[in-house]
């Protein structure tokens, strides 16, 4: 594939997946619709945002045992099928349908082959790729749209118990560290899937940047690593616009993103509409792209074939920009050795509270 396919071509709109008719509530009128909806996707997208947890600690202070009891009777039932679907079916009935996922590459991808699937990027919380998941209720059952086979998301065991994600990912989810990757392929039916900016790379998810689009991979190896070692190619997923959907500010954003990295949260003050946690734009076109043949390196080969990889990504997201809404857009490999450069860097370095480079030179970081 050496160009994308035209606007209105007709093999690009065929892959153009509208939501399927059982991840929906059901149809309403247009009164309901209008009164509904709107409260559905709030609530979509705050909890989306761990928007409920605020609630916990005042609950838990004031009405101590109901609150207890509530807690409860959700661990009691969250793992129940019935209930699963029921939540997901609600929330897929909220979240916004202008979400798409296209597969230009279906042809390159072989249905007896077995891949690692790379997301990217990491967003604030994946948010294109978990909208297109709430809006099809079987995405880890038959699995996701256009990918043709189940995928489970490598992330954290936890996801599988926090409220509203588990619902969806259900058991499709675990840890990103080679034993837990490599289990999926030891399945009939299952490929496994990863975020390789991890939370660092939420931190320049930035709806104020529209010049840059930032890949915290440069350091990042261990993936292809993965499929090197177990002879398996990696397709990307490139999610365009969804670093767009929220405001994050830039300040000290290198530093964040290393604290991130380390300690396995991403340190992001997302503001939506209003300073809501409603997204600034849901009008996302996730694009699977050709597969990266990491199968053909080898062990020695890993810092070859991750350049490659890079290299790779870069070539079909300058193929595809302009087409999805980022025309003018560079994306950017960064890693530990980002430095910052804001208002509020230079004035703590000036001080001497923050060293003068990442890397550790004149004095150092006392944050």
């Amino acid at each position: 594939m050496d160009k994308p396919a035209e606007q209105g071509d007709e093999s690009t709109s065929a892959l153009e997946v509208t939501p399927h008719d059982e991840g929906r509530l059901g149809p309403l009128n247009p009164l309901g619709e209008i009164l509904v909806r709107p409260w559905v996707y709030w609530l979509f997208h705050s909890w989306r945002l761990f928007g409920w947890a605020y609630f916990l600690p005042p609950l838990l202070a004031k009405r101590p045992l109901k609150t207890l009891v509530a807690m409860s009777a959700y661990t009691a039932v969250h793992r129940q099928q019935w209930w699963q679907r029921g939540v997901h079916r609600f929330l897929g009935y909220g979240a916004s349908g202008r979400h798409r996922i296209v597969n230009p590459s279906r042809e390159l991808i072989s249905p007896s082959k077995r891949y690692l699937w790379s997301l990217h990027p990491h967003s604030i919380l994946a948010d294109g790729w978990h909208s297109i998941i709430a809006k099809n209720i079987s995405s880890f059952e038959t699995g996701p749209p256009e990918i043709g086979r189940k995928i489970a998301l490598c992330f954290a065991p936890i996801i599988q118990h926090v409220p509203v994600h588990q619902e969806m990912y259900r058991d499709k989810c675990g840890g990103a560290d080679m034993k837990s990757i490599s289990k999926w392929w030891e399945t009939s039916d299952t490929d496994p899937a990863l975020i390789p900016g991890g939370f660092a790379e939420s931190v320049f998810a930035n709806s104020g940047d529209k010049e840059f689009e930032y890949s915290y991979i440069k350091e990042r190896k261990g993936f292809v690593r993965i499929g090197i070692e177990h002879g398996k190619d990696i397709v990307p997923i490139y999610t365009f616009r969804a670093n767009w959907m929220y405001y994050n500010p830039g300040i000290l954003r290198g530093m964040r993103a290393r604290i991130s990295q380390r300690n396995y949260i991403g340190l992001v003050m997302p503001f939506g509409r209003f300073g809501s946690s409603m997204p600034l734009t849901d009008d996302t076109t996730t694009v699977i792209f050709p597969p990266f043949e990491a199968s053909q390196y080898n062990l020695s080969q890993v810092d070859e074939a991750h350049q490659a990889y890079m290299v790779h990504l870069k070539k079909y997201f300058d193929m595809y920009k302009a087409q999805y809404g980022m025309e003018g857009v560079e994306l950017k490999f960064i890693g530990r050795d980002f430095e910052d450069t804001d208002m509020c860097a230079v004035a703590l370095k000036k001080l001497g509270v923050l060293s003068q480079s990442p890397q550790g030179r004149g004095r150092r970081s006392k944050l």
